[in-house]
């Protein structure tokens, strides 16, 4: 049977429990904030009709996205490829290799990341700016 911790390392090992318990409160924190600032940009730059999720039923990255964007209050369609024939179709086209699928103006995106998102209609934006 082991002998009792001394003093000098249950100080040791309360120090590491307290490091290790504010590293991870620290990270939890920082993915808060982030995904807080993600969505922000989200909606300051996506238009009713710039996002279209091709979902499955059985997807669970579907459901994130589907999710994430509802929470954020993100303007956006969605279909299902096992419900709707114009749906599978659309996927197929686009020779997806699985869903999400995400339609950014028509811009196709396999998965959802929200600064892949924000990126491609501020180029998007910037282009057409420059073309007038």
């Amino acid at each position: 049977m082991p002998s009792a911790l001394t003093a000098a390392q249950r100080r040791e090992l309360a120090l590491f429990v307290a490091v290790v318990l504010t590293a991870t409160l620290a990270w939890e924190g920082w993915g808060l904030w982030r995904t807080s600032q993600q969505d922000q940009a989200l909606r300051a730059v996506v238009q009713p009709g710039d996002l279209r999720l091709i979902s499955s039923v059985t997807c669970p990255f579907c459901t994130q996205a589907r999710l994430r964007l509802r929470e954020a209050q993100v303007p956006f369609s969605e279909c299902f490829i096992e419900r709707d024939a114009a749906c599978a179709a659309e996927f197929q086209a686009h020779g997806a290799p699985g869903t999400p699928l995400v339609l950014v103006r028509g811009q196709a995106q396999l998965g959802f990341r929200a600064e892949r998102v924000v990126q491609a209609l501020q180029a998007r934006r910037q282009a057409a700016e420059r073309g007038r």
